[in-house]
């Protein structure tokens, strides 16, 4: 499983790399959209534990830190399914620059898995919506 991941982590580096050069900014444009991907799968397996229980698990914590119901709702959302993802992939793939090793481990497939990942990402969300209605 760690191998699929590193190998998808692989395509997005290199298609990032050839958009945007060897600067520093490509880091960010790959680190963001994998993080917010791999937080809608978190949301997707949640959406889908609710169905099962039906709503007996919630799907964001709830914060009060301000006053503003939106905000509180908005932080505890990006607490809970972006910034865990944007930790751990650091330190997986960007600490000590490890993804040049990657690199040399695993080959790139011309951002064909990354656009896949992100095709079913996106698409599997619907499954849960639809399932809820239904249910």
């Amino acid at each position: 499983m760690l191998d699929t991941y590193y190998r998808i982590w692989v395509d997005a580096i290199t298609v990032e790399r050839s958009k945007k050069g060897d600067q520093g900014n490509w880091k960010a444009f790959t680190i963001i959209p994998m993080s917010i991907l791999q937080g809608i799968n978190l949301l997707t397996f949640i959406f889908l534990i609710r169905i099962i229980t039906h709503g007996g698990v919630p799907v964001v914590l709830s914060f009060n830190i301000f006053r503003e119901r939106a905000l509180n709702t908005f932080l505890a959302g990006a607490l809970t399914f972006f910034v865990p993802f944007v930790i751990l992939n650091y330190l997986l793939i960007f600490y000590n620059q490890r993804y040049n090793d990657l690199i040399r481990i695993y080959r790139d497939s011309n951002g064909r898995l990354y656009r896949k990942y992100f095709l079913i990402t996106i698409g599997v969300i619907v499954i849960p919506l639809v399932l809820r209605l239904v249910f």
